[in-house]
């Protein structure tokens, strides 16, 4: 009995906290807004939190019932808007100064195509570059047709830098040393624990690549503000600028606070409110791109083995390698699927997650399905590892790549544990069982095991970029080694293929299946949206003594009995939802 009544309200719970989630997921989407949008609209677009790459579905982050969007989705609603004649001109909120410089870019080149369809973009900012250490917010301004700035707001866009601790010499002090090794000079990930501080070939590689990102920068904004190069810079390094300084020099249009800013707005285009881009979204009226299909398939973050978490609570910000092969065959398996686009942002992972996605590209691809990357802020070591099997890699000019090359690392605190009186003993059978223990140094035929694997794998990775990419011995070395590259200077290397966002891989993925260019098509997510709430249900019903993969179903008969009462079918290695019904989709 008492295993009934357990089993019965943990299955109820999660079936009432999935129903209450749909609720607010409905009503945050605006799927039952009541008030009609008008016959012109003036569009909000609140960039002052530039939207993520990816949204997590867990329930600790709030990203499933929230009402965010990723940036895909964001950019791809103001191209819409772009075509939607209601549409007069869009405001933007601008405050974002350390958002990633790619993600900027696709929101940029979003706002010139909707400036190209005769529509205006003004943004408001209370200030601009207020820490001193990047540009992203005065970036992402500088696309639009007017900038306002708050008059007790400044100019403080300086530059771009970077700092890195580095803790060596404190370990020390600890009594923690830090053991493994790197492949090779320029991979500086492991420096901050293994250094004092920045090697020579790190400094001058990390140089290289803030040069090329600030240089890109002060490209792109000179030709916006029609303003020579050399003043802009010369600007810049007199920074910071009170508001007035920065009006009378045209690093701004207009000084004013908010509301006088959506007063000419008002006035401009006969509007009294903005409609935001949730309400636009809901929208049944706006266009909706039909057509052929391209599938969209996501890598983001950290890239791991197996497949997702299984708590409801555990965060998905991890890219499972299992999962994205999973979406990949899906997606070749889809008959009105064309094409694939493969949209990476990881700054890497373990070699052979890494390994295993760049097989599922391959596969797709002798299935017929042609596969182009869309690189978003960074794709860098096993991130570009995953794209090299693609037919093309796309990149933003300010994407963060390459970083081909390979560490390990990790703590050893015996000292530590001596000082603290504190003895641990090992007992083993086999020559190097233990050799990555945290409580032992590894001895030196046991270092030189590791150092062999490292440059076994290290061999490995460079093998396939050489193959995929076409690279001879001489010029692999030359851009291998653990560099990291801006997107403008790894095309200039031969390690992408296009400069650009996610609209030119889409481009490219329609040439490739051959869709006439003038065609719209369908982006369409794999996996898709009943599968996002399979996996939150598979969660929840983890926290009922439910496992929902199988192999067997493992749940007590009254547990079985309760989900079949709400129209939950769990029969042995398949614990389905039903489907969902018209508006959840």
């Amino acid at each position: 009995m008492w295993r009934f009544i357990v089993g019965l309200l943990a299955t109820v719970g999660a079936l009432v906290l999935i129903a209450v989630g749909g609720v607010i997921a409905l009503v945050s989407s605006g799927t039952f807004s009541s008030k009609p949008l008008p016959q012109s609209i003036v569009l909000s677009l609140d960039l002052r939190d530039v939207p993520p790459e990816a949204i997590s579905g867990d329930l600790w982050s709030g990203g499933l019932l929230s009402d965010k969007r990723d940036i895909v989705e964001t950019v791809q609603l103001v191209r819409q808007a772009a075509e939607d004649p209601r549409v007069v001109g869009l405001f933007v909120d601008i405050g974002d100064e350390s958002a990633g410089l790619a993600r900027v870019q696709e929101l940029r080149q979003a706002i010139v195509y909707f400036r190209s369809k005769g529509k205006y973009a003004i943004g408001f900012a209370e200030s601009l570059g207020s820490s001193g250490a990047h540009f992203a917010d005065y970036y992402l301004a500088a696309a639009l047709d007017q900038i306002w700035l708050q008059p007790s707001g400044g100019f403080s866009v300086a530059g771009i830098a970077i700092e890195t601790p580095f803790l060596k010499t404190g370990l020390d002090k600890l009594g923690i040393q830090i053991e493994g090794g790197k492949r090779f000079e320029y991979k500086s990930a492991p420096d901050s624990l293994r250094e004092t501080g920045y090697t020579a070939p790190a400094r001058e590689n990390l140089q290289k690549l803030l040069d090329s990102l600030f240089a890109q920068f002060i490209a792109d904004v000179a030709r916006d503000r029609r303003m020579n190069p050399d003043k802009l810079r010369r600007l810049i390094d007199s920074a910071p600028l009170d508001a007035d300084r920065a009006f009378r020099e045209s690093l701004i249009d207009r000084l004013g606070y908010r509301s006088d800013a959506l007063g000419d707005i008002w006035l401009r285009s006969k509007v009294d409110r903005l409609v935001t881009l949730s309400d636009y979204a809901a929208d049944d009226s706006r266009p909706k791109p039909q057509g052929d299909v391209i599938a969209l398939v996501h890598v983001s973050g950290p890239i791991v083995s197996g497949a997702g978490p299984s708590g409801p609570l555990d965060s998905d910000t991890m890219a499972q390698a299992d999962d994205i092969t999973d979406a990949l065959e899906k997606a070749v398996k889809a008959k009105e699927v064309r094409a694939i686009v493969l949209r990476i942002d990881s700054p890497g992972g373990t070699y052979p997650a890494a390994d295993a996605i760049a097989d599922g590209v391959a596969r797709a691809r002798a299935a017929g399905k042609p596969v182009i990357v869309s690189m978003g802020d960074v794709a860098a070591s096993g991130g570009y590892l995953a794209a090299i099997k693609a037919d093309a890699i796309v990149a933003q000019p300010t994407t963060i790549t390459a970083s081909i090359g390979v560490f390990s690392v990790w703590p050893v605190a015996a000292e530590l544990l001596t000082s603290l009186g504190i003895r641990v003993e090992r007992l083993s059978t086999g020559t190097n069982a233990g050799m990555y223990s945290p409580f032992q140094a590894p001895t030196p035929a046991q270092r030189d095991a590791v150092a062999r694997d490292l440059d076994r794998i290290y061999a490995e990775f460079t093998r396939q970029v050489g193959e995929a990419r076409k690279l001879d011995s001489v010029r692999l070395d030359s851009v291998a080694r653990g560099r990291v590259f801006s997107g403008a200077d790894a095309k200039a290397a031969g390690l992408v293929d296009e400069l650009g966002g996610l609209q030119r891989a889409i481009n490219i993925a329609k040439a490739k299946a051959g869709i006439d260019a003038s065609s719209p098509v369908e982006l369409r997510r794999f996996p898709g949206e009943q599968d996002r709430w399979q996996r939150i249900f598979d969660r929840l019903l983890h926290l009922s003594g439910v496992d929902a993969q199988g192999p067997a179903l493992r749940a007590p008969r009254e547990v079985r009995e309760t989900l079949a009462q709400f129209g939950v079918v769990a029969r042995p290695g398949n614990v389905r939802l039903p489907p969902l019904p018209p508006l959840w989709r």
